[in-house]
């Protein structure tokens, strides 16, 4: 596992795969095959909605895809969201979704993803390492 972008081998970092994801969007079917199947309730199917527009609005206005963040990506995004929202509704309502949709980009086969640009901001970074606090702090109730 990665830490840091700068750990991560040239060959594999995701910047490479902009042309590849041009007209792609994988959180749909994410969405389809694998969040929503798991959650029926109107809210959820709602927040998560709510999470991605905002997500693909942010890295797009970053001139990325949004598969394709960079933990600086993810960092600046947090920023913004706790200067609006607590630290728990950004993570209960965007980042679990998001962080998730990174992890199943990692394991699936048809995406080259071998790192997780949540994880490395999580671990190098304030805004974000203030979510994954949260996130670990509401683990352990």
């Amino acid at each position: 596992m990665f830490k840091r972008l700068d750990d991560v081998p040239e060959e594999h970092r995701l910047s490479n795969y902009a042309e590849r994801y041009a007209n792609a969007d994988p959180w749909s079917e994410f969405l389809v095959t694998e969040l929503l199947p798991t959650h029926n309730s109107y809210q959820f199917k709602q927040t998560a909605r709510q999470a991605a527009r905002r997500w693909k609005e942010h890295v797009q206005a970053r001139g990325r895809h949004h598969a394709l963040a960079t933990p600086g990506d993810v960092e600046s995004w947090c920023a913004a969201l706790l200067d609006e929202v607590a630290v728990q509704t950004v993570y209960k309502t965007h980042w679990a979704k998001l962080e998730r949709f990174y992890e199943w980009l990692r394991w699936h086969t048809d995406h080259p993803h071998v790192y997780n640009p949540f994880l490395m901001a999580a671990a190098n970074r304030e805004a974000a390492g203030t979510v994954w606090e949260t996130k670990m702090e509401l683990r352990d109730q």
